[in-house]
């Protein structure tokens, strides 16, 4: 059943009201079949007898002499009164609707009053009265009355009444239907209304994932949401003093580093052996190496960049030029320009760990642009071994280095691939690593090609 959920909020707020409306209009659907006869019938059997008293209360007032032809000048095809010794109904029959006609009457009748009362429903139509008037579902009602004052007579009548007209039959349908779809239209606007604030939560996180110092959310909107987006923006605060607070303490540890460095540097210049000198001056010179980089990885300057407009093309086709003039084996194919929202300083940052990687450890670079619609791909290849499965992500854990050597030739700090992939991702992009067929690693870069817009946009 999951595969058949919508899959966002506002899908499954919708899908469970209009599963309410469809439920309540298929119980009113399913009732309306049932009592629609019921309720009919008994509608024209109230109106029957309605009908039959008020003939009885203008007889009634009418002068004795004068009864008898008002009875017959009231009478009509579909009402016919007479006055008769016999009745026209010899006892009255067990139908629901002669039962309403019956009850209607006895209230309004003296006490004793014999009252004789049968019913007959036709579904298929039958001919009425007028023959020129065409077969419909109809009721007809005869009624026998004797009150205790009328001696031997009574006073019959024969009411012909129409159970409704077939152009009505679908109506509950049609107003069922008009009443769901407005009712659908309200609830898709009231449930967007009701979860837009999710959406601007889910951007603003997404965005807080790739840049910690980025806009707080507005604290507007109805009380939950101006709470949620002030508990959002604390948040955020206390990520961003957790931040600086580890920044500075390293940028303590560095200076406070740097001092005894620089004295065992000069003491190690007082060393005879020349030999030892230089080891012991290239450990120093690794050292500092570590410390600025691990410093620099802490601070992350890149991340604080404002982002612009580069040509990322030409920032790649440059790095490789140089690299080349050095006699390094790098190639590059792809378009000669090619822009995008970036931060420049991380992008060239990146691009040149990931480039001086596939070339310390593969020997060669070769590095492919391809632009796409929603996304830049930037793949160098190499033609190294490649990595095993088990540390494809364990390689961009700060100080890991899967190269066991430490000499200054072939090792580094084991923040080359952190620091790419962490500039790579401060502007929403990422980086994988994955072997080739053919033998040698492949880093795969992707940049989205536009920005996301400001959040302040998406809560208004």
């Amino acid at each position: 059943m999951k595969r058949f959920l919508p899959q966002s909020v506002i899908g499954r707020v919708f899908a469970a009201l209009v599963g309410v409306v469809v439920l309540m209009n298929c119980t009113s659907v399913f009732f309306y079949l049932i009592f629609h006869d019921e309720t009919a019938i008994a509608a024209a059997a109230s109106q029957a007898g309605e009908q039959i008293i008020v003939m009885k209360r203008l007889v009634e007032r009418a002068p004795m002499a004068d009864q008898s032809i008002l009875i017959d000048r009231l009478s009509s095809p579909l009402m016919t009164l007479r006055i008769t010794q016999q009745p026209i109904v010899e006892s009255s029959d067990d139908r629901f609707s002669s039962q309403v006609v019956l009850d209607k009457l006895i209230k309004e009748f003296p006490e004793g009053t014999d009252i004789r009362v049968d019913s007959r429903i036709d579904r298929r139509g039958f001919q009425p009265l007028v023959e020129a008037m065409p077969a419909r579902d109809e009721a007809l009602f005869n009624v026998s009355i004797r009150t205790p004052d009328m001696a031997q007579n009574w006073f019959n009548a024969r009411v012909l009444l129409n159970l409704g007209e077939s152009k009505d039959e679908y109506a509950p349908f049609f107003w069922l239907t008009a009443v769901s779809i407005i009712i659908g239209i309200v609830a898709w606007w009231g449930v967007h209304r009701a979860t837009l604030p999710l959406s601007v939560f889910a951007a603003a996180a997404e965005r807080l994932g790739v840049n910690v110092n980025a806009e707080p959310l507005p604290e507007a909107g109805p009380s939950e949401v101006r709470r949620a987006a002030n508990a959002f923006n604390t948040m955020q605060t206390c990520i961003k003093r957790f931040i600086q607070d580890r920044t500075q303490m390293l940028a303590a540890i560095s200076h406070d580093l740097r001092t005894p460095i620089t004295r065992l540097r000069l003491r190690a210049e007082f060393v005879d052996d020349e030999r030892e000198r230089k080891k012991m001056l290239g450990d120093l010179d690794e050292m500092e190496a570590m410390i600025g980089a691990t410093l620099a990885f802490a601070r992350d300057d890149a991340a604080n960049e404002k982002a612009e407009s580069v040509d990322v093309a030409a920032i790649i086709a440059a790095l490789c030029g140089d690299e080349r003039a050095v006699g390094r084996d790098i190639s590059y194919s792809g378009p000669d320009t090619f822009g995008l929202i970036a931060r420049p300083l991380a992008l060239k940052r990146a691009i040149n760990n990931l480039v001086d990687n596939a070339v310390k450890y593969g020997g060669a670079a070769r590095v492919t642009l391809s632009p796409e619609r929603e996304e830049v791909v930037i793949d160098i290849d190499d033609d190294g071994p490649g990595i095993p499965l088990r540390d494809k992500e364990r390689v961009f854990a700060p100080f890991i280095r899967l190269e066991s050597s430490r000499s200054r030739e072939t090792g580094g700090t084991g923040l080359g691939l952190t620091i790419a992939r962490n500039a790579v991702r401060s502007m929403g992009g990422d980086v994988e690593l994955t072997n080739r067929l053919e033998g040698g690693l492949r880093v795969r870069v992707t940049l989205p090609v536009a920005q996301e817009e400001p959040l302040s946009a998406a809560a208004e």
